[in-house]
């Protein structure tokens, strides 16, 4: 009968973190265990293996950066937040569906256009200059036992106390992690995405505004139409994205209305560079912690339900992951009090979110969601709901909490059927800025 090791306690000095992923998730992680593990007197080996090489013209994101990330890098991490990177400054956003739209202003909380793989760079790159070893190539196998853990690179092996997973939900590196311990990968939706040039000065004439869309196709569940100082980034998320279902939406009304006709004419004609499907999570990963190994970022899946702000959910996680290392230990028990555990508000939002999921996909199937657009270009509240739901800064169940599904409910309808009676005016949040309106054939 197999005995379970004693409790493995935190981090002492010397000891070894091997972390896999160099992404915002891995680097995010090694940092903080540099930084907190300096403060406590001890000094953490860091070695991250990193398989990805991207180019400057690389697609790996849409390269938006919510505004959290901005506290999060500079008190959490204890790093500036790279300035140097912005390209442009989001204020809002457009809502679209069929031949209705609605503009979200978003009071003040910027976020940041930047470009795909630039934050990925600079994280890595502040990790590397902290002391962390950071090791080219893939990894070929994974162990991990009682007494310590050993990872197998391309660029060689080496052993050490604990192993981080920040490998995303690339299926090579989830499958070794799955072999030797019960953890699962999260399910996924995919998403591709694409660079479409337009002329500098267009794009400059463009709004500060990230446009979404909620179309009736059966592929897409939603779409993205992100400005940038050089082009447009265009990515569309669902479960059987294709380049045949991207090409499709680019070529929707109110899609193409956004995009100058020569740009796509440009893009069709070049066969535009598309990325390969793009998984991100949309539940938790189960067993995603134990005796001495830990994911993070997508790898864990501990994102908001059908929300944004992936990037820094990546860091949160890796640093809170490091903190759990350094203070309380590397078994089960401590990454499920410590740190499962601190994420119990995303857990409990999961069935709000997966609600919201169907209800946007019935609407988009049987053509309701214009009508929702249409109510909320006529009430203040429903447009501050919409604003809520987009900024992913509540939970859902916050929301609903917050605002009252049965008077949401009342204050659609009222939308739709002028004869009921006004519903309650709350002024306590007004809209900045409200608009409902057709777009113009």
């Amino acid at each position: 009968m197999q005995t379970r090791p004693m409790r493995l306690g935190p981090l002492e000095d010397g000891q070894r973190v091997i972390i896999i992923g160099g992404g915002p998730a891995g680097s995010s992680c090694a940092i903080a265990l540099k930084n907190l593990g300096r403060k406590l007197g001890r000094d953490i080996d860091v070695i991250l293996y990193e398989g990805m090489q991207y180019g400057p013209d690389s697609i790996k994101r849409v390269g938006v950066l919510a505004p959290p990330l901005v506290q999060t890098l500079e008190n959490t991490l204890g790093v500036n937040f790279p300035c140097q990177l912005v390209a442009r400054k989001i204020v809002g956003y457009y809502l679209h569906s069929g031949r209705y739209s609605i503009r979200l202003y978003m009071g003040g909380n910027l976020s940041y256009v930047a470009h795909n793989v630039a934050l990925d760079a600079y994280l890595l790159g502040m990790a590397s200059r902290m002391g962390v070893r950071v090791l080219s190539g893939r990894v070929k196998d994974i162990k991990i036992n009682h007494h310590e853990v050993s990872v197998e690179g391309e660029s060689g092996g080496t052993r050490g106390d604990v192993l981080v997973g920040a490998f995303g939900l690339d299926p090579f590196t989830a499958g070794l992690l799955e072999r030797v311990t019960p953890y699962r990968r999260p399910r996924a939706l995919y998403s591709i995405v694409t660079k479409i040039p337009a002329p500098v000065e267009y794009l400059l004439g463009c709004e500060d505004y990230i446009h979404v869309f909620l179309p009736s196709m059966v592929e897409v569940e939603f779409g993205v139409v992100t400005p940038k100082l050089t082009h447009f980034t265009v990515n569309i998320a669902g479960r059987r994205v294709s380049h045949e279902a991207l090409r499709r939406f680019l070529a929707l009304p109110e899609v193409a209305r956004l995009v100058p006709t020569d740009a796509l004419a440009a893009w069709y004609t070049s066969g535009g560079l598309v990325s390969p499907p793009i998984p991100f999570p949309l539940e938790p990963a189960r067993n995603g912690y134990g005796d001495r190994y830990v994911t993070v970022g997508d790898a864990a899946g501990l994102v908001r339900a059908y929300k944004g702000n992936g990037i820094n959910a990546a860091c949160v996680t890796g640093a809170k992951a490091a903190e759990v290392m350094l203070t309380a230990g590397i078994s089960h028990e401590a990454f499920l009090y410590h740190y499962f555990h601190a994420f119990s508000d995303i857990i409990k939002d999961l069935p709000y979110g997966r609600a919201v999921r169907r209800l946007v996909l019935f609407g988009e199937g049987y053509g309701l969601l214009p009508l929702v657009l249409r109510a909320a270009g006529k009430d203040r509240t429903l447009v501050n709901v919409l604003i809520d739901f987009l900024s992913g800064h509540k939970t859902y169940h916050k929301i609903l909490k917050d605002w009252g599904g049965v008077e949401l409910i009342y204050r659609f309808l009222k939308g739709l059927l002028p004869w009921m009676p006004p519903a309650r005016v709350d002024m306590a949040r007004p809209a900045e800025v409200t608009m409902g309106r057709p777009i113009p054939r």
